[in-house]
């Protein structure tokens, strides 16, 4: 949406999720500030994907995520979508490689 997120540089982006899809265990090297956009989005913090450690954030909620920390994402009751905010360049490292959808 706005900047180049793999520059250092401010960026902001949109990220949907189809309904039931789940992001396991990962972390990004830069501090973000996510936005709820629609429907609810379900986020845990851990290196381990636990439902019981879901947390969930209705549209227009705010969710600060500190770099570094390992978390996970469950389209749980449905499709949603979140605007991140941060700085480059933009990171994504899973805590297990072979949960990595890029290398499928």
């Amino acid at each position: 949406m706005v900047g180049k997120p793999p520059e250092p540089e401010p960026y902001v982006v949109r990220v949907r999720l189809p309904a039931g899809e789940r992001l396991m265990p990962h972390r990004h090297h830069e501090d973000r500030v996510y936005r709820v956009i629609s429907g609810v989005f379900y986020i845990g913090r851990g290196d381990e994907f636990d439902e019981n450690k879901l947390e969930a954030y209705p549209p227009g909620a705010i969710v600060v995520l500190p770099g570094g920390t390992s978390h996970f994402h469950w389209a749980k009751s449905g499709e949603y979508v979140t605007q991140v905010t941060a700085i480059g360049p933009i990171s994504l490292d899973y805590v297990d490689s072979r949960n990595d959808p890029r290398k499928t």
